[in-house]
């Protein structure tokens, strides 16, 4: 079985967010087939989690550092898009091992990126349990089903919108991380975010300094052809793709009814 791998290169916030939406379009749809997209950001951007108030982000602060804000399409909390790699990954629901089980698609996703993990020498395990208890403005914060730890410190967060027929499901794979700037980003949040946020969040940087970017798209590669028992075709986006994202970009992802609904 083959799906598509989109090693793209770096995009501006609006960019990225339509691109992942069009592309799960596409799959959905039957035009494309399953597929995983890497990719990183032009400058650093902030994504906030669909049902998320755009009060948790310190507006005035992100204007003046020309930080764009953009509200993602999957849920979860803000995410401060920089020392990072990007995943999103689109797949029908009728595809196995995927069904209509957001835990299951979690769960599946999740062995493929600790596996990618395993493979640069970082020992990573899967989440299990939600903490539905838990609050926080900033996604790293709060645990969730079938994210990515070491040594119960999140090194991959994701967020996955579901549809009758399929799912998008995006996440951030930790390479580095500014705790003193999310400070900055996330002031407004009443409760804080402030101490100990170096302590509890991983990163690639710290567990395997000597990982590049390429090495860790290479992992994640083999990672999930192996998981999966398929082989990936590199390819990019297509015509419908690339035309929808225009549609997207203009009257979505760019637009403050979208990014400030809540």
């Amino acid at each position: 079985m083959f799906w598509r791998l989109i090693d793209d290169k770096p995009h501006n916030a609006f960019f990225n967010m339509a691109i992942d939406e069009a592309i799960s379009e596409a799959v959905r749809k039957k035009l494309s087939p399953p597929t995983l997209r890497l990719y990183q950001w032009v400058k650093p951007s902030i994504t906030i989690g669909y049902f998320q108030k755009a009060s948790d982000i310190n507006l005035e602060y992100c204007k003046k550092k020309s930080y764009p804000i953009i509200r993602r399409l999957t849920g979860g909390m803000a995410i401060l898009h920089d020392s990072e790699l990007t995943y999103s990954f689109s797949a029908r629901s009728d595809i196995e091992p995927f069904t209509n089980s957001l835990i299951k698609n979690y769960l599946s996703i999740g062995k493929a990126l600790a596996s990618a993990l395993t493979l640069i020498n970082i020992d990573a395990q899967i989440t299990l349990i939600k903490n539905r208890r838990e609050r926080n403005p900033f996604c790293f914060k709060v645990s969730s089903y079938g994210e990515i730890t070491v040594n119960g410190k999140k090194i991959i967060g994701s967020a996955q919108k579901r549809y009758k027929n399929g799912f998008l499901q995006q996440g951030s794979i930790m390479v580095d991380f500014d705790a003193e700037e999310l400070e900055r980003i996330l002031s407004n949040y009443n409760k804080g975010v402030r101490g100990g946020l170096l302590d509890e969040i991983g990163t690639v940087k710290k567990h395997a300094p000597a990982v590049s970017i390429e090495e860790l798209k290479k992992a994640l590669k083999e990672a999930f052809e192996k998981t999966f028992n398929i082989r990936f075709i590199s390819n990019g986006p297509t015509e419908f793709e690339l035309n929808l994202v225009k549609q997207l970009t203009n009257e979505k992802y760019s637009a403050e009814k979208w990014n400030f609904c809540r």
